[in-house]
């Protein structure tokens, strides 16, 4: 690789990663020598703040050696320049007041050294969150508060992200359809399976979090809301580098988390891979409530649970990459995790007719629900000529799932007068295997255009064996309407098309098409054909960039994308949540089909967007389905609206206060309309919320820093279940020893013990018919987290990439 080249990537890495702040006109010029005082061409130049090394900006000395930095606001900073095979040179720190317009800075003269970039030490240090067009993205790797956390409890906090734990679902800007992915894989698990998953990610194992809200036509066109790209930690150092890591806490009971990661790299081979663990132990009450009328009579229902609940979760990566030769290189990978949720739940429920007690039931519940995968893929990358790409990848994924459950039934007439005892025990045991593979090319077409096509097949198999059992007399007896063996078969083949036009410097234009083909058969043993589809769909996609000049810039662009029902939401089973409430499956889910536009305008770093999504038959989980009126109890499963529609405005504000103080402020602005039904009843509900997340932090010194974030959503609908508010605080300090390699965090999470809390009422239009429940997931927990960094820090280039298995690891959920 040349010189040129490596500087180039060098500076597009830290520019990508820097938080630049242009409030003033003032400019900042030189020129960089080498010893003898000869102009250097294309050495690596740049501008940080003297007092915490933060990268402001970059950019490549011309062919005189000159570099220029404009729009440069008022404060002190520092210059290095770099350049291979050179020791990198400092400027003495100097000052940018408010008046001054140009600051001429004496020459950088570079001397003679190592081959490596050992020089390059500047600690950049990247904002919390950074609005970009297409998407936000989170730095979770230097965030105070998130340490010792989860990559669950950083998405809970993160603007536009709503976490629901009542039902194992995750939106963005209140809308469903998120496909998670990791290091660029798509992980094809339904979206409860990844909710437990990312509850064991441990946040000091993650890079940054991206919320992609207007993917590509490249990737599937699976999910309403967008992808969530978590980019797990992977140093582009040459030799062997590093890290890990241990952290403590204490919520309601222990926490803990530990980790590693690696990096290998040599002129031809680059090994990576990581391992982290998390345990959590918790205790989430939450209660019930049901009305209805009957013979004119009001029965109501009050239930409660106790839940004392343990996840332990183990997560391993390993990959290689072997360059074949100077076009070709070979890369595979293999992961997995096991995950183990265990739940002792303490339930109870009293019936009233009229305000008396009738029946009172006591439950004990013992569930398990253990999820283990594992995945293997291979991948080849071939480069024809600079711009002529060819990338193949084939992957198999395997999942299965155990859930069992046992119930102990004890019923009495009024408070305590005993009637009988009933135990029951249901399983579900759900095995999934995914073979996905596909192929892209990218090409240029002239000087202005590149084209990138390809292809992709998925095929899916899964297994829901689903089983309940009765005591009597001493022996278990199945309750064959509650149990059977449920089989799918999903094939998904997709072809796409996309064109990347600049017709001039300030326009970027971005077209696509992508057409997907579904067979879908779910069945069983004695009923065949229970879901039967077969169906095509094109969804296109269109961007355009306007740079208005230095400072502005407008964005437009539109898609169309399709949310398929997850596996364990087709498949049907029971779970009791309370004596009273149960989860079920529904194999009459249909998919969803969504358009939508979004506009943005972008003012240095302000960015203000607006998007419209027009939703056909919207997937919503747990909601009220039914309610048997003689028992009492009320049956939620998964649902379709027949349509939902969504105006959504958003505002990324980022200032920085003093040179010690920044901060980044998000507001989403919602408005949502559900047009669903209850039974044959229609339903028909809209309104307003909003959604506001802060992060401020302070430098406190070299070493020490400090940093409070912070979230507010209110009232708001999911599917037909209206939501109270929820809010929540988190505050960390952060110490950085001198040896720069260790670095010391204590945080408080959730510090008003208020962030899971989710209190809802289901809209029944049915008179005198109420439905509302709450379950309380919230914890103040205090967590202190140790990182050390070991290895060379030499940088070499990386190779980004993703494996073709993007979307089919979120049709999986547990």
């Amino acid at each position: 690789m040349s010189r040129q080249l490596i500087n180039q990537f060098i500076l597009a890495v830290l520019l990508l990663s820097s938080n630049r702040t242009t409030y003033a006109q003032s400019q900042i010029q030189g020129t960089v020598t080498d010893e003898t005082g000869k102009p250097l061409k294309d050495a690596s130049v740049l501008l940080v703040r003297s007092a915490d090394s933060v990268l402001v900006k970059g950019m490549i000395s011309n062919g005189a050696g000159k570099y220029e930095f404009e729009d440069i606001s008022k404060g002190d900073y520092r210059l290095s320049a770099s350049f291979t095979g050179m020791q990198t040179s400092f400027s003495p720190a100097f000052e940018i007041s408010g008046n001054e317009t140009k600051k001429e800075i004496p020459a950088l003269a570079l001397k003679s050294g190592t081959t490596t970039l050992k020089g390059v030490t500047v600690d950049v240090k990247k904002p919390m969150f950074e609005q970009k067009v297409d998407r936000m993205v989170i730095n979770v790797k230097n965030s105070i508060t998130d340490a010792g956390g989860t990559a669950l409890e950083v998405l809970a906090k993160s603007p536009g992200v709503t976490v629901n734990l009542q039902n194992n679902t995750i939106a963005i800007n209140g809308k469903n359809g998120v496909v998670v992915m990791i290091n660029g894989k798509i992980s094809y698990m339904p979206m409860d399976a990844m909710v437990q998953l990312l509850s064991g990610i441990s946040a000091s194992n993650i890079e940054k979090i991206e919320l992609i809200t207007t993917p590509p036509a490249k990737y599937d066109a699976e999910g309403n809301a967008g992808y969530i790209n978590i980019v797990l930690i992977n140093n582009p150092n040459q030799g062997l580098s590093g890290s890990y890591f241990l952290a403590a806490g204490y919520g309601n009971d222990p926490l803990g988390s530990a980790g590693i990661n690696f990096n290998y790299r040599s002129s031809k081979v680059n090994i990576y891979g990581d391992y982290n663990f998390n345990y959590t132990h918790a205790f989430q009450p939450g209660t019930s409530f049901t009305q209805l009328t009957k013979s004119g009579a009001i029965v109501a229902d009050n239930s409660y649970t106790n839940r004392n609940t343990i996840t332990s979760v183990h997560n391993i990566r390993l990959g290689a990459d072997y360059q074949v030769d100077s076009s070709t290189v070979l890369g595979a990978l293999i992961s997995g995790y096991d995950s183990r949720w265990t739940m002792t739940a303490h339930n109870g429920s009293n019936v009233q007719t009229n305000g008396i007690i009738d029946t009172t039931i006591n439950t004990i519940d013992h569930e398990i629900n253990h999820w283990q995968n594992a995945m293997a893929n291979l991948n080849l990358q071939h480069t024809f000529q600079p711009g002529k790409v060819l990338f193949i990848d084939a992957n198999y994924i395997s999942y299965k799932d155990n859930n069992p459950n046992t119930y102990s039934n004890v019923f009495y007439k009024g408070l305590d007068q005993l009637l009988y005892q009933q135990d029951q025990k249901t399983g579900k045991t759900t095995p999934i295997d995914f073979e996905v593979f596909s192929s892209d090319y990218t090409t240029p077409i002239g000087k202005k255009i590149t084209m990138e096509a390809g292809a992709k097949v998925s095929l899916s198999r899964f297994t829901n064996n689903v089983s309940m059992e009765n005591l009597k007399q001493g022996s278990w007896e199945s309750d064959s309407s509650l149990s059977a063996n449920y089989k799918l078969k999903e094939n998904i083949g997709a072809a796409y098309a996309s064109f990347t036009m600049n017709p001039n410097a300030k326009t970027s234009v971005k077209a696509g098409l992508r057409y997907e083909y579904t067979t879908s058969n779910l069945g069983t043993q004695q009923t065949a054909n229970i879901v039967n589809r077969k169906y095509g769909e094109l969804f296109p996609t269109f961007y355009i960039s306007q740079k208005l000049d230095d400072n502005n810039s407008l964005n437009f662009s539109y898609s169309r994308r399709i949310t398929r029902p997850t596996f364990n939401d087709l498949a049907p089973f029971t779970i009791f949540f309370t004596p009273k409430s149960y989860f079920t499956g529904n194999p009459a889910l249909q998919p969803a089909i969504a358009n939508a536009v979004q506009a943005s305008y972008v003012f240095k770093n302000f960015i203000f967007s607006v998007s419209y999504t027009h939703e056909d038959f919207t997937i919503a989980s747990f909601q009220a389905q039914s309610i048997d009126t003689s028992t009492n109890i009320v049956y939620y499963s998964a649902q379709n609206s027949k349509y939902q529609q969504y105006v959504t405005g958003s505002i990324s504000l980022p200032f920085t206060v003093t040179k010690w103080w920044t901060m980044q402020n998000n507001i989403n602005i919602d408005w949502l309309q559900v047009n669903a039904s209850f039974g044959n009843l229609p339903i028909l509900v809209q309104t307003f919320d909003f959604n506001i997340n802060s992060t401020q932090h302070f430098s406190l010194s070299k070493d020490y820093a400090l940093e409070v974030t912070g979230f507010y959503t209110s009232g708001s609908y999911y599917g037909t279940n209206k939501f109270q508010p929820i809010y929540q605080v988190d505050a960390g300090l952060q110490k950085k020893c001198k040896n720069k390699k260790d670095v010391l965090r204590i945080a408080a999470n959730d510090m008003f013990n208020t962030g899971g809390k989710f209190v809802f009422q289901s809209i029944v239009p049915v008179a005198g018919t109420i439905v509302r429940a709450n379950v309380n997931f919230a914890q103040v927990a205090y967590k202190i987290t140790w990182t050390h960094s070991f290895g060379n820090k030499a940088l070499k280039e990386k190779r980004d990439r993703s494996t073709g298995a993007e979307d089919e690891l979120n049709r999986v959920h547990r």
